[in-house]
């Protein structure tokens, strides 16, 4: 199975590309992570959650299976199994998961469900020693509490909303995070078998696609929503960095400890308040928390890299 680093593209750069460790794959996929979801939210202006979720997955599931087909041309066999668990990840974290994240954003609010998100490196950290046989060192276990909290603190708002919430509502951001903590085990799993990350990223994305493809006739969406051109735009441009960042992350999980390579790849966070800051300042402010959120975030990541 090629690496997809052997593009005949860049023939000159394999041998430098696979150098690089998981924990750096991990990070660059989270750089791209940050612009791809600049470009979500401006796409998300004029286009709903889900129309945004099935044009992401549909361009990546492309993408991806460019990719993959350039590199191993058609003659490829396709394990079963492996297939089995790509499938799983585009339906509990692309479908699954997605779905209940817009649930809890519009029961409970953006701010309470993206800090109750933050729970995916506690879940990550428990299904990867159950599963795996990961081990969590005193420095990947404080690493990954400062990121998560401070994570917390840079997706923290203010919610001013008066109304009593039911306390089982806040369990759906909880469990969301859970789903997609176990796309890891699954991606780990799939890619012991093929180890092409754009084939599981083709795979997962273009299962995810067809789920949603056919949840949307029952959205209540119009075709307003659904085809807006310059929103599709944005939305386009940004899967193609996510295919980027997906690529660089699969290969982190297949190489690295996933212990470490997802609280890294949580960094994405602070970058997304970098760019939409840098992007969207009338509307972004960097405040006291915000730094102080990302300085604890980067104390984490250097105690995963550096700590024992």
């Amino acid at each position: 199975m090629a690496h997809y680093s052997e593009l005949k593209l860049f023939p000159s750069v394999p041998r430098l590309f696979d150098s690089i460790s998981p924990n750096l794959h991990s990070l660059i996929a989270a750089v791209f992570v940050s612009v791809a979801q600049t470009l979500y939210r401006a796409g998300l202006t004029r286009l709903s959650p889900t129309a945004t979720a099935l044009m992401m997955n549909f361009t990546c599931a492309v993408l991806a299976a460019g990719i993959y087909f350039y590199l191993e041309g058609w003659g490829e066999q396709w394990p079963i199994e492996a297939v089995f668990w790509f499938a799983l990840v585009g339906l509990v974290g692309g479908t699954a998961g997605r779905y209940l994240n817009f649930v809890a954003v519009k029961r409970i609010g953006l701010a309470r469900t993206s800090i109750l998100l933050q729970s995916l490196l506690i879940w990550t950290a428990a299904l990867s020693v159950l599963f795996l046989g990961e081990r969590v060192t005193p420095g990947v276990g404080l690493g990954t509490l400062a990121i998560m909290f401070g994570a917390v603190l840079l997706v923290y708002e203010r919610d001013n909303r008066q109304e009593k919430i039911p306390l089982w509502l806040y369990l759906l951001p909880v469990l969301a995070a859970f789903m997609f903590a176990l796309t890891f085990v699954f991606r780990r799993y799939g890619l012991a078998l093929v180890p092409g990350p754009s084939f599981g990223l083709w795979v997962s994305t273009g299962c995810a696609a067809v789920l949603l493809l056919g949840a949307m006739p029952f959205t209540g969406e119009s075709a307003g929503e659904v085809w807006h051109p310059r929103s599709l735009v944005f939305v386009f441009f940004g899967a193609v960095f996510n295919v980027i960042a997906a690529l660089f992350f699969w290969t982190a999980i297949r190489d690295g400890e996933i212990v470490r390579v997802v609280p890294i790849n949580r960094l994405s966070v602070l970058f997304v308040i970098f760019s939409s800051w840098l992007f969207f300042r009338k509307q972004e402010a960097v405040t006291l928390r915000v730094v102080l959120g990302g300085l604890l975030s980067v104390a984490g990541a250097w105690a995963i890299v550096w700590g024992k």
